[in-house]
């Protein structure tokens, strides 16, 4: 995916968010989180993606820290 297909990617994924609202954004990623794990060809390439995202979770990434 190049640079400009992830920030159009990114751009599509917060106005779906604003859209569906904050009481439905943790549905909508887990489908949206379903439906890309589903394309991938086994688990092993799912689960570290997972890990590292849970791993960032932790750290506080994303949270103005």
């Amino acid at each position: 995916m190049t640079d400009t297909d992830l920030d159009r990617s990114y751009s599509a994924l917060c106005e779906a968010l604003t859209r569906v609202g904050e009481d439905k954004a943790p549905l909508f990623l887990s489908m949206l989180s379903l439906s890309l794990m589903a394309r991938l060809p086994q688990a092993d390439d799912v689960l570290p993606l997972m890990a590292h995202a849970e791993r960032q979770c932790a750290d506080g990434a994303g949270d103005g820290r």
